[in-house]
């Protein structure tokens, strides 16, 4: 059997706060209309952010398209919800469910170095954590340079791409996959019709310019840029360029439950993540940290206000870098489904609707797997024997969260 445990602290604000029953307000958000964004845990319609949502009559849509059904969404994607949240704060019902790609574009380049894993792709450097979900593969010395991989997660201060989720999608490019990159504006240079993204050129002078409004282009803008060729000498001519405009994306009033990393701090009960800006107050319910620390990945709960500010009104850690949370490896011993928790290695564990279970069983080769989704598991499957691997998380009272659980352990 294999344990790993090894708690670090980050800073003295991932400790333990005094926030009273940690596993009471872990389960359960906001209520009423409002806008989810964070990553799909499991199915069975979709859940995200502990929110279990019913998707049959919302619009569905990937990169802009139409979609028929949840299929067309994995698990560990970023995306966004709208709808309404019910009385019990944990089931919903939505009216518009949308996936957009961070980048999606070929190998340039593999990095297995340790514990340290990473790609470049579309001159992007990719990173991934425990969290992050593979579709079509099962590690990184499957990829060879060439396949195509479309990738969901978040920026980090540094520009660098936290993957929640990676799916390989094709062996090599045709232009008919199209490329994609979302990312910010520098280095514009309007007489020649170029900017950067993170060290990739854009080239935009024969674009299609979606969703300016009038607007020119400015450093800091956030872009969604669509190519069909390759870039050649680190340049790639771009086919459509969208603006990505925070202003009026989520409307006064409106309750939003939003998970991303911390990219700015402006003040100690001000922040900004996922390009949100955020204000805590002595209301504020810490879970798992007391303030926020530049670079981890949290979930935000709180209403917009006039000024399109979000004013929190709980704050989740949702990180697994910087050594704060624990892998455990073993035979689950006990389950206690009314409670929702398992027994594994001398620890109790607590699963919510926030926590993600993937299936490791299949035996299909990966060769039939491309661009197919990683099988989800779902907590009454689980039994006693079966052999798990668990990344968690613990809460204020000592007790244990599951982040990720993966029935039948991870490939390695």
């Amino acid at each position: 059997m294999k344990i790993n445990l090894a708690l670090l602290m980050l800073s003295a604000a991932i400790g333990l706060s005094s926030c009273g029953d940690a596993l009471t307000l872990v389960e359960g958000g906001m209520t009423g209309t409002g806008i989810t964004a964070g990553r799909i845990t499991g199915f069975g319609s979709i859940y995200v952010n502990g929110i279990h949502y019913q998707v049959n009559e919302a619009g569905l849509y990937r990169n802009g398209s139409r979609v028929a059904d949840q299929s067309s969404f994995a698990a560990g994607e970023f995306i966004t919800v709208t709808g309404s949240v019910n009385t019990d704060g944990v089931s919903g019902i939505a009216t518009q469910v949308s996936f957009d790609s961070l980048v999606k574009g070929v190998v340039e380049a593999i990095t297995t170095e340790g514990q340290s894993q990473s790609l470049k792709v579309l001159g992007q450097t990719v990173e991934l954590d425990l969290l992050t979900v593979l579709h079509g593969f099962d590690q990184l010395t499957d990829l060879q340079l060439g396949n195509v991989l479309e990738i969901s997660g978040d920026r980090l201060p540094s520009g660098k791409i936290k993957a929640s989720s990676i799916a390989l999608i094709a062996d090599s490019y045709q232009t008919t996959e199209g490329l994609q990159l979302m990312g910010a504006i520098s280095q514009l240079k309007p007489e020649l019709k170029t900017f950067q993204i993170n060290g990739l050129t854009i080239n935009y002078s024969t674009a299609n310019l979606l969703a300016w409004g009038g607007q020119a282009l400015a450093n800091g803008q956030t872009v969604q840029v669509k190519a069909t060729q390759l870039p050649s000498n680190a340049e790639l001519i771009a086919q459509q360029l969208s603006l990505q405009t925070m202003q009026g994306k989520y409307p006064n009033k409106s309750h939003l439950e939003l998970e991303g990393i911390v990219t700015a701090l402006s003040a100690a009960n001000e922040f900004s993540l996922a390009g949100q800006k955020i204000i805590s107050s002595h209301t504020t319910q810490w879970i798992g940290l007391t303030a926020a620390v530049v670079g981890l990945n949290l979930e935000v709960e709180g209403y917009i206000d006039t000024t399109g500010t979000l004013q929190a009104q709980r704050i989740i850690l949702r990180d697994v870098s910087q050594g704060n949370s624990h892998e455990l490896a073993g035979q689950i011993t006990a389950i206690d489904k009314t409670l929702n928790t398992i027994s594994l290695a001398g620890y109790l564990l607590y699963l919510d609707k926030s926590s993600m279970l993937l299936s490791n069983s299949q035996t299909t080769t990966r060769q039939a797997r491309r661009g197919g989704r990683h099988d989800v598991a779902k907590f009454e499957d689980l039994v006693v024997g079966d052999y798990i691997e668990v990344t968690a998380l613990q809460l204020t009272d000592g007790t244990w969260r599951v982040l990720r659980l993966d029935r039948g352990g991870r490939a390695h």
